[in-house]
């Protein structure tokens, strides 16, 4: 069955998708190439892992840096985007692995991808994988028209010896600057086959989850030497605490712990014991023995109650919950189920009524777009009835949690903590805690994972294990510097970016039974998947002239030294690897042209991992010219509305909606799910799919059908429509310089087609050459978005270049009229205004506009400029009512207190005599859209309208004169 309603006329698009592909292959217009009399720009998308096909969450973040590619080339940039394929890590070789064992799932997988059934059998190689997939996702992007330098492209892993050796020279260099050192690491461990559990070992719906770090926070029972731990994610929020839940039927350890007597379930017993600690387990406790209890709540010391609680998972964390029913919403849920819980059912766990009802929730964290108690407001917005609305529950936990992580302040009542953001007030809290004695850190699984054999896995250390030092103070300071002179899209994520800076701690670099690089200086072990990754991009400059063309064992460090960091010479470098004079200087050309990256975007859920390594790595290596010049950020991609998943169905490759839709339809949805950039997430719908088809068609019938037509003579509301095409040009382009695509191909596309509709109204019959610049206008803002189809309008306005070299669209400063515009805009609001009410009481005889009186006109005019100078609303408000216009204060004031009520009436506010004029000269426009109903422009002053009073400049008064 289709996806979408509209597969017959997308068949058109498609032919015009494949016309033009072919025609921008043979012109090699995305080749870029060393041309020092142009600007450049370097725009990059990080490289996608090559265990499957695309789907349209890749597809979306990867089509913003193809809209950005296009954008600048159109500017007159030089432009290289290239791509890479990434293969390092466990998957491949676990999904080998499993086939090599028969795994039904991998090979209905694989089928499921378009993997002939006589093929599958190859894949028990991880090189299969990673060639078969290289191959497949490039057929993809290329239908899907990306502006991809292909000559470029490469796949990591020792499977690439040359990539492998640019790896071993950066590790090498870490090395040299001292940011690698020895220690002990957290895995995933089989406590029944005593062994590591990669994603091989484990059944498909466990792979990929790692080991987290979390808290475990120790509240002290009162008059008493034993303390229950609870497992937490956010140390920051224990000054919300109002209680603590336990699960009244579960059974509890009670453990000596580091010498303390500590209760906590026997999960985090065995997980803490093989992460250093001293356990001895010296007893048990029921959950409901402990329920009335009151624990001290660390830092606070403050006494809280111990609670019974039906979503506690007994053998998850630590089977003890710290709960803070403001910030999260479990325990909102909790404590409102007990408040509305029986009097006998509170006495029956010995609690006192009055004193559980008393509770009072504590906010601690102030965030945008919640609005007063945080958990209680997502709650209500998502329906949530009980504790056992876990469906809805996790939802508004995720909102919630990921809201105040990025953005939330805590507030001023939280001590020396008060102020600070949240990514910040974590770290400071729990070393404070950690210091204090009163918690540890730990780390743990997120979710339950387990082993083939059937064991439930925890996290133990081993030892010997590589990491990167990244709580290196002089390298955080490198990495600040760098960020601080980047650009970030947003803006408002730099400060985020800062604090991660400071989050960020030593990481294991290197992995053992994985694809990748082995460590130069220790083989034993390979550089893992994100560690491999974060200085590529400068690979991308050399990697076509010496892919495949020399031997890799002559790239020593000495050739890397001097291209990237230009230590030697070229001739010196030549002695040391055998390779050319002339190739060595090439490559170091192409680096020095290229470098830095101007920008690379990627999904929001790299910004704490692979773009803090890019930054870092960068710092450590590259001179200061070289680093990275900017990053954008944007959120994933939901389709219809909830979570992209193969396991419930609502998933659906790049592929099949290329196959229905085409490529710009595709396009067009996918930036109109949300590619503004920012954390929030896109939401494709195949509505807008539908919708985009139909659009797309009709633009090229309309290119089709009004191309060359038009009136020679030049009418008053030309001026106008010329005034719209220079000022939306204007708009469109700082949308696209901050990387605001879906706001600035909705200005493009369906704005400007819509005051085009207008200006028809209004005119009759457009003037030849303004519609002569509203095709080309239009078609070459829409060339980033949907370039196919803007190739065959351009050509079918009678153009023979290719619209994806051609120029942005300049727009003419001089001849946007602001004044011209809001006049307009007066006419638009008005005949709208008119239309409603004749569609409440019908026909009239007439209609009497009236303009408002020139005091409120004096009136606005102050009020405005009082806020175009930095005041707010109503402070400007005060401020007129200080003046005086000539009339009784109470009508200043019933003036003053509609605009506050309808502030949008400034962004209509013009000379009162040009407003006249303008009306005047379109009340024959109104006349005719009313039917012939006759209309009246009076001025308030001398004005018969019984709702003369009522006019506001750029509102006028209407009444209708009933027949």
């Amino acid at each position: 069955m289709p996806l979408i309603k509209n597969v017959k006329a997308a068949e058109g698009l498609k032919l015009i998708e494949l016309k033009w592909q072919d025609e921008w292959d043979k012109a090699k217009v995305y080749e870029a190439n060393v041309d020092p009399s142009r600007p450049k720009f370097f725009v990059t998308f990080p490289f996608p892992y090559m265990n499957g096909l695309p789907h349209l969450g890749s597809a979306f973040t990867i089509l913003r840096v193809d809209i950005a590619a296009r954008y600048k080339r159109m500017r007159g940039y030089n432009v290289l985007f290239p791509q890479g394929w990434h293969a390092t890590g466990g998957p491949i070789v676990a999904a080998a692995r499993r086939l090599n064992e028969g795994d039904k799932k991998i090979i209905d997988d694989l089928k499921s991808m378009g993997v002939p059934e006589d093929a599958i059998p190859q894949f028990k190689d991880p090189a299969t994988w990673v060639r078969y997939f290289t191959q497949e996702w490039k057929k993809d992007l290329k239908r899907y028209g990306l502006s991809i330098d292909w000559r470029r492209e490469f796949f990591t892993t020792s499977l690439n010896p040359y990539f492998s050796k640019f790896v071993e020279w950066q590790y090498l260099r870490l090395r040299d600057a001292g940011y690698v050192r020895r220690g002990s690491h957290p895995v995933v461990w089989c406590p029944r086959e005593k062994k590591v559990v990669g994603d091989h070992d484990r059944p498909d719906e466990y792979a990929g989850i790692g080991p987290v770090e979390a808290t475990v926070i120790l509240f002290k029972l009162a008059e008493e030497e034993r303390y229950l731990a609870a497992l937490t994610y956010r140390p920051e929020t224990i000054f919300g605490v109002t209680n603590v839940w336990v699960h009244p039927d579960s059974t509890y350890l009670v453990v000596e712990l580091d010498g303390r007597t500590v209760v906590m379930n026997d999960y985090m017993s065995e997980e803490l014991a093989d992460q250093g600690h001293t356990i001895k387990v010296v007893g048990s406790v029921k959950g409901h023995e402990l329920v009335g209890r009151k624990v001290v709540v660390p830092i606070v010391n403050r006494e809280v109650l111990v609670l019974p609680a039906r979503f506690v998972i007994p053998d998850e964390g630590t089977g003890i919950v710290m709960s803070v029913p403001a910030h999260a919403p479990y325990d909102y849920a909790a404590l409102m189920d007990l408040r509305r819980a029986s009097d006998e059912e509170l006495k029956s766990y010995g609690l006192d009524p009055t004193e559980v009802r008393s509770i009072e929730v504590r906010k601690i964290i102030e965030a945008p777009g919640l609005k007063g108690v945080p958990a209680d407001d997502i709650i209500r917005r998502l329906g949530v009835k009980s504790q056992d609305d876990k469906e809805l529950l996790e939802k508004a936990t995720k909102e919630l949690y990921s809201k105040e992580y990025y953005m939330g302040v805590m507030l001023s009542d939280v001590g020396a903590y008060g102020g600070l953001k949240v990514i910040e007030a974590r770290q400071r809290i729990e070393g404070d805690l950690i210091k204090a004695g009163q918690a540890l850190k730990v780390y743990t699984l997120p979710s339950k994972v387990y082993c083939r054999c059937g064991a439930r896995t925890h996290v133990k250390f081993v030892e010997n294990q590589w990491f990167l030092t990244y709580s290196d103070k002089g390298w955080k300071e490198k990495a600040k510097r760098l960020l601080s002179n980047m650009n970030i899209y947003p803006p408002y994520l730099k400060s985020n970016f800062m604090e991660l800076i400071d989050w960020l701690n030593d990481w294991a670099c290197t992995h053992q039974n994985e694809l990748g690089t082995p460590l130069p200086w220790d083989s034993e072990w390979v550089i893992e998947s994100l560690s491999d990754s974060t200085i590529y991009m400068a690979y991308y400059a050399i990697d076509y002239l010496i892919q495949g063309k020399v031997s890799p064992e002559q790239l020593k460090p000495e050739f890397f030294d001097y291209v990237f960091l230009g230590r030697g010479s070229a001739e010196g470098v030549s002695k040391v690897t055998g390779l050319p004079v002339d190739l060595i200087d090439a490559a170091r050309k192409e680096f020095l042209y290229w470098y830095p990256v101007d920008l690379r975007i990627s999904g929001k859920d790299l910004m704490q991992n692979h773009l803090l390594f890019f930054i870092f790595h960068h710092a450590a290596i590259f001179d200061e010219q070289r680093w990275p010049r900017g990053i954008g950020i944007n959120g994933w991609a939901l389709l219809n509305g909830a979570k992209m998943s193969k396991s419930t169905g609502n998933f659906i490759t790049l592929r099949q909606m290329l196959d229905e839709a085409g490529a710009d339809a595709t396009r067009i949805a996918e930036v109109l799910a949300g590619a503004d950039g920012g954390l929030d997430d896109a939401n494709f719908t195949l509505a807008d799919v539908d919708t985009a088809i139909e659009d797309l068609n009709g633009w090229i019938d309309f290119v089709k059908e009004n191309h060359g037509k038009g009136r020679e003579e030049r009418l008053s509301i030309d001026d106008w429509f010329e005034s719209v095409l220079n000022s939306t040009v204007k708009r469109v382009t700082e949308y696209m310089e901050q990387l605001k695509f879906k706001s600035a191909f909705l200005e493009a596309f369906y704005g400007l087609q819509n005051r085009y509709k207008w200006y028809l109204r209004r005119a009759g019959t457009p003037n030849r050459e303004l519609l002569i610049k509203y095709i080309e206008y239009t078609t070459l803002m829409l060339a980033p978005f949907a370039p196919h189809v803007a190739e065959e309008t351009w050509h079918l306005a009678g153009h023979n270049t290719l619209v994806v070299t051609e120029t942005w669209p300049r727009y003419d400063e001089n001849k946007v009229r602001k004044d011209v515009e809001v006049s307009e805009k007066v006419i638009e609001v008005l005949l709208n205004d008119v239309k409603n009410v004749v569609g409440l009481i019908g026909t009239p005889k007439e209609v009497i506009v009236t303009v408002a009186a020139k005091w409120k006109y004096s009136a606005l005019m102050d009020l405005s400029r009082s806020i175009s100078g930095g005041k707010q609303l109503r402070d400007a408000i005060k401020e007129v009512m200080g003046k005086d216009y000539g009339v009784p204060r109470q009508e200043l004031s019933r003036l003053l207190q509609s605009v506050s009520k309808s502030p949008e009436v400034l962004d209509l506010l013009l000379d009162r005599e040009l407003e006249l004029r303008v009306l005047r000269e379109s009340a024959d426009f109104i006349s005719r859209e009313l039917g012939g109903v006759r209309v009246i422009i009076e001025e308030e002053e001398q004005g018969s309208s019984p709702r003369r009073a009522n006019a506001l400049p750029g509102k006028p008064a209407i009444y209708l004169v009933r027949a």
